[in-house]
């Protein structure tokens, strides 16, 4: 018989090699529509609407951009997998140089949003399941469906109405992390980062209120009970392990949504991120470095969805076979 640990072995391998043709397909499609209107568009937007024809033929022929896809398609991927993401035609930088900082910037934002989400969602949830029913609960309902409901810029707007413009506390923008101080780049954290929480939160503390609340009425919570378990050891110990599962792909899912989502609060804050630079270079039709962003991105979706499965198995010892 395979052993467990055998099983999770292939198990991971099979979930990596379906990750990598996932990102192999992504990179497919990414290449293919920043590349569909052709070589002289693309030397047009390097070049500008005023350049010639001659100048434009002499920038395909110099590019190489008269290649069939295919072969320009497996010349981009080879170099981007050894780290060459090639210089962008309209900065005149290298992508990566660009795109690399702007990406941590992006998921350190939202890290920090996580971190204060996640627990204060789950605390939130826990204290609506054990009032299950009662007014507190409904208002908190209530409330969480009305934060949802709002879009992201508006609840960033409403920010900026009520800290910088009312009260004078924080900056209406983040520019300042090209240029201020390491304080002031701290700051311009804050208001990104609090429109992301209050995203996050009426979606997770719903889930978990749901997971909590059919956790509380399973026969062995009630069994914990009637063996006298301390309160605190029946909800951390056995509640709140088995409403994991749920809690997980909320999270992964909010995850997916944050790194997608953030684009909007990054140009309502002016918060230099991938997100920022991604609809920079869109207007500007950078396809070097759309397609950059696009593949990293599409990297993290994936990374983020693998590490919500392996969780998903931990807590759940119903998914691990026996041995």
């Amino acid at each position: 018989m395979i052993s467990w640990k055998s099983q999770r072995v292939r198990r991971a391998a099979g979930q990596t090699g379906a990750a990598l043709l996932t990102l192999l397909l992504l990179s497919m499609v990414t290449f293919w529509a920043v590349q569909h209107n052709g070589p002289m568009a693309a030397a047009r937007s390097a070049l500008g609407r005023g350049a010639t024809d001659v100048q434009l033929k002499s920038y395909v022929a110099q590019h190489d951009l008269d290649a069939p896809v295919v072969q320009r398609y497996g010349r981009w991927l080879g170099d981007f997998v050894r780290g060459d993401w090639g210089v962008s035609p309209v900065t005149q930088r290298s992508v990566s140089d660009d795109v690399v900082p702007r990406f941590r910037r992006t998921l350190m934002l939202a890290l920090i949003a996580i971190v204060i989400a996640l627990p204060l969602s789950v605390l939130l949830g826990l204290y609506m399941a054990r009032r299950s029913g009662g007014a507190a609960d409904m208002s908190l309902l209530v409330g969480s469906v009305i934060v949802a409901a709002m879009p992201e810029f508006v609840v960033g707007l409403g920010l900026i109405m009520v800290f910088s413009v009312t009260l004078g506390w924080l900056p209406v923008d983040s520019t300042a992390l090209d240029f201020g101080t390491l304080t002031e780049k701290v700051v311009a954290y804050i208001l990104p980062a609090a429109t992301l929480v209050l995203a996050m939160v009426p979606y997770i503390a719903r889930i978990a209120r749901v997971a909590i609340v059919e956790a509380l009425a399973e026969p062995f919570t009630q069994a914990a009970v009637l063996r006298g378990l301390p309160r605190r050891t029946v909800i951390w110990g056995h509640v709140m392990r088995n409403a994991a599962v749920p809690l997980v792909n909320a999270v992964a899912i909010n995850l997916v949504y944050l790194l997608s989502g953030v684009i909007v609060v990054e140009n309502v804050f002016a918060f230099s991120g991938i997100g920022y630079t991604l609809l920079q270079a869109i207007a500007q039709n950078d396809t070097l470095t759309v397609q950059a962003i696009a593949v990293v991105m599409g990297a993290m979706f994936i990374v983020i969805s693998l590490i919500a499965d392996m969780l998903v198995v931990y807590f759940n010892p119903r998914l691990k076979p026996a041995s």
